[in-house]
């Protein structure tokens, strides 16, 4: 059985302290705490780690851990800010956690949860409720709302995957928080291609099956790459319905904004969905490349018609590097 206090959180921060603070204090509040909150600073550019630092005294006493000596005090704790040198994207903040987690922590689980997230009071509660009904390895993902509007859906633990395509879309998106009791948690866990990174739980034995989150990717798709993999080792994904966390949405990378119509998405943030769509296809579902390829050329016709031709180049620059195999962080975001 998997209780609230074996469970270390895992929080990526990257110039987004008032994000983090928020979710720390819902964290704090929780019915049943955490055995350990981890926050990683992802080489924040602003006095990201002094604002955390300062105000997370009020509910613990956090201890600053550095890249280059993460293990220098092996007494185990409970609240650690670990501090990187460089940026290498979600994958490598969110693994740099796991792997503190390992050494300062007794905890045999781990939540990754968004920073941009304020989880209620039962949210962990009814994630290992949920993990403990499966009596077996499982990847849990929770209900996120909106932060904007908290009566409507952002997604019911993930969303659906079109494999030869590599195309992503949130379960139940747009339902209301009133109706979730009579939304089927069998047939929503049956549509589940996977479970999404702003909040998912899983135990450390899982890792030995699956791996760590992939680097290359740098940002995107990690979670879905992630899942497919579990998937593939017996381990199912599944869906904590009563989890509810309301979710902010691209509040640091600016990916999302599904309450502005006419927002358009940062240039590398259009590149990086695109290129890692690609890569996702090719090493999991080859036999699609064919499709892909041409679901490009609807694509690069997409941003003609939103008035974006400079955009064109990218679309098949982007398809290119994920076939090809060049991956990791862009050359524009060194």
């Amino acid at each position: 059985m998997l209780h609230p206090q074996e469970v270390a959180v895992i929080l990526l921060n990257y110039n987004g302290a008032q994000d983090t603070i928020a979710c720390l204090r819902s964290l704090y509040s929780l019915e049943a705490r955490p055995g350990a909150i981890i926050v990683v600073d992802n080489a924040s550019t602003d006095d990201s780690v002094l604002q955390i630092m300062s105000v997370w005294q009020q509910w613990a006493t956090p201890r600053l851990v550095h890249a280059q000596n993460p293990g220098e005090k092996k007494e185990p704790a409970k609240a650690v800010l670990l501090q990187l040198d460089e940026n290498n994207g979600y994958a490598s903040g969110n693994n740099a956690g796991i792997r503190l987690a390992k050494s300062l922590t007794s905890c045999t689980a781990y939540w990754i949860l968004n920073n941009d997230t304020e989880p209620d009071r039962y949210a962990l509660n009814t994630l290992c409720a949920r993990y403990n009904q499966a009596k077996s390895l499982a990847l849990v993902g929770s209900t996120l709302v909106f932060s904007y509007d908290e009566e409507t859906i952002q997604c019911a633990g993930g969303g659906k995957l079109v494999p030869y395509l590599g195309l992503t879309g949130h379960l139940h998106q747009g339902e209301k928080i009133k109706d979730l009791d009579t939304i089927n948690i069998d047939e929503t866990e049956k549509e589940l291609g996977y479970i999404t990174g702003a909040s998912l739980l899983l135990h450390k034995e899982a890792l030995r099956c699956i791996g760590l989150f992939r680097e290359d990717f740098f940002l995107y798709l990690e979670d879905t790459d992630f899942s497919i993999r579990a998937r593939k080792a017996g381990i199912p994904l599944l869906w904590a319905r009563d989890s509810i966390v309301f979710h902010k949405e691209g509040g640091t990378t600016g990916a999302a904004s599904a309450n502005n119509a006419h927002f358009q998405r940062p240039l590398w943030v259009d590149y990086l969905m695109l290129r890692n769509r690609a890569r996702l296809v090719r090493d999991h579902y080859p036999l699609g490349i064919p499709l892909l390829c041409a679901s490009y050329l609807a694509v690069a016709f997409k941003r003609l018609l939103r008035k974006q031709p400079d955009r064109v180049p990218l679309v098949f620059k982007a398809l290119w590097h994920g076939l090809a195999g060049k991956m990791g962080k862009p050359d524009w975001l060194r």
